[in-house]
């Protein structure tokens, strides 16, 4: 990408000026969705919606053509039926708008031979000299820009270290929401639907260049050039972990992705093999992929050998499969550490071995914080996983307690004695700690419980410890984290 190209491409992200087209006085359309999305997330620049009709949207100006405005536009938003978007693009090619994301849809993605003309004129008008996304998309966001696609107005403010570019607009405003849950903070949000111009190869070489991005996620559901996306792919990953969902690699999921992007979904193991050859890691779903990003934003070793220390759930037999199954090694303690180890607990129904079983799920927090040294400290591991349970620690333990006069201790006082405690091992012994928070409990009358869950998961996060609801997706995690090529 030249300089010249990245120039443009970050006006687009950072726009002094911008202009939406379409129906934006109109209640319900697309278009004003746009303008008001916008103005609540808190757009700093110059918001011009253009309408032949004029009049004004949420007290701002509507103007009755790009002419009259006379303050520079970097970004246009154009939402008119698709046979009107070739002349308004042209437009903004006059009025040297640097870039353009077009949330019309009916090109390509149709199969028709009008829709197809019509995606084929929009990539001559763009090599005229303006940038296009989309057709057929939702646009991007970008924090720092103060720019957000639909439905992003609750989006973060906070400008993140992890970018996603999506063919799908759905899975871009989910990925925008789940990320914010999951502690994620995000650089830029990508929607670039059919990718007439800007697509799939020319995105992740911006991003791989971008200075504000350190990980990089995609949704694909296909790529006209293969070979060129598979050498910039292999390029950025040398400098970028770079995780890869891949939609459409099924006949049913190939056949939708010609109706939703007009892209080819691809043969499974060819895209596997590729992807594995470029350094990227593929994954499969949303859950996946935040997983896969909340490990390699937190996880320093991204080493393979693991202890697992729980209790409850069948542990040792269940934990060890789950290992097994995603390619993790978890070695057997010394003959020293399982001594130091049976020190904690004598009594019968626990393993030391690895998995450290302690039986019980409820053990004192000060028991868990010592096992957790001794481990840490005397086994050559990678990461330890620390299994809890929410259920027992914060229903249970608690209801019977109070059946004989305990005073119950405050919601979550267990979890936050140990966050600084393990945070502390892990900076001293510099190897990583996973948080397990299963058995979750659900009901209206456990709202305050899964408040607890969720606290905790922003606060381990702040600390640099991950934190998953099972122990199957946390291995899942560790073991794409370790696949991932890193600098």
């Amino acid at each position: 990408m030249t300089p010249e190209d990245r120039q443009t491409i970050d006006r687009m992200f950072h726009p002094r000026g911008l202009a939406v087209f379409g129906s934006v006085v109109t209640p319900g359309t697309f278009a004003q969705s746009v303008v008001l999305s916008l103005v609540k997330y808190g757009y700093p620049g110059r918001l011009c919606p253009i309408s032949r009709r004029g009049g004004d949207v949420a007290g701002i100006r509507v103007y009755p053509s790009l002419d009259e405005v006379e303050s520079p536009v970097d970004l246009a938003a154009i939402a008119v039926p698709a046979n009107a978007v070739p002349e308004v693009l042209r437009d903004c090619l006059k009025h040297r708008v640097a870039g353009a994301q077009i949330h019309s849809s009916g090109f390509a993605e149709t199969g028709e031979p009008e829709g197809l003309a019509l995606q084929e004129e929009i990539r001559r008008i763009a090599r005229e000299g303006i940038r296009v996304m989309g057709p057929n998309c939702f646009g991007i966001y970008c924090p720092r820009g103060g720019v957000t696609i639909i439905p992003g107005f609750d989006f973060a403010k906070e400008s993140g270290a992890v970018a996603m570019m999506c063919q799908s607009g759905g899975v871009a405003g989910d990925f925008g929401h789940e990320a914010r849950g999951a502690g994620l903070g995000l650089s830029k949000l990508i929607s670039f639907g059919n990718g007439a111009d800007l697509d799939a190869v020319e995105l992740l070489d911006y991003l791989a260049g971008d200075s504000e991005t350190r990980y990089i996620a995609a949704y694909l559901e296909g790529v006209r050039d293969g070979r060129s996306f598979f050498e910039v792919l292999r390029r950025t990953a040398r400098e970028k972990p770079v995780v890869v969902w891949k939609g459409g690699l099924t006949p049913l999921g190939g056949r939708a992705t010609l109706s939703h992007t007009a892209s080819m979904g691809g043969e499974t193991q060819v895209w596997a093999g590729a992807l594995t050859q470029s350094g990227a890691v593929s994954v499969q779903g949303m859950e996946e992929t935040l997983d896969t990003l909340v490990a390699l934003r937190h996880l320093k070793s991204a080493g393979r050998r693991i202890a697992l220390l729980g209790g409850g759930g069948a542990i040792g037999v269940y934990s060890s499969d789950l290992a097994h199954r995603w390619g993790l090694d978890v070695p057997t303690f010394s003959r020293e550490t399982q001594a130091r180890l049976r020190k904690w607990f004598p009594t019968p129904g626990n393993s030391v071995a690895n998995p450290l079983d302690t039986g019980t799920p409820a053990l004192p927090s000060d028991v868990v914080k010592g096992l957790a040294e001794e481990v840490l400290t005397r086994e050559p591991i990678d990461a330890l996983v620390l299994i809890l349970l929410l259920h027992p620690l914060e229903v249970t333990s608690r209801a019977l307690g109070e059946m004989v006069g305990r005073e119950p201790a405050p919601r979550g006082s267990y979890l936050e004695s140990l966050r600084e405690p393990l945070a502390r091992l892990r900076d001293e012994t510099g190897k990583d700690v996973v948080l397990v928070l299963g058995n979750q409990a659900t009901g209206l009358e456990n709202l305050e419980v899964e408040e607890v869950s969720r606290r905790a998961r922003l606060a381990y996060h702040a600390e640099g410890i991950p934190v998953y609801p099972s122990t199957e997706r946390a291995l899942r995690a560790i073991r794409n984290a370790t696949r991932a090529r890193r600098p």
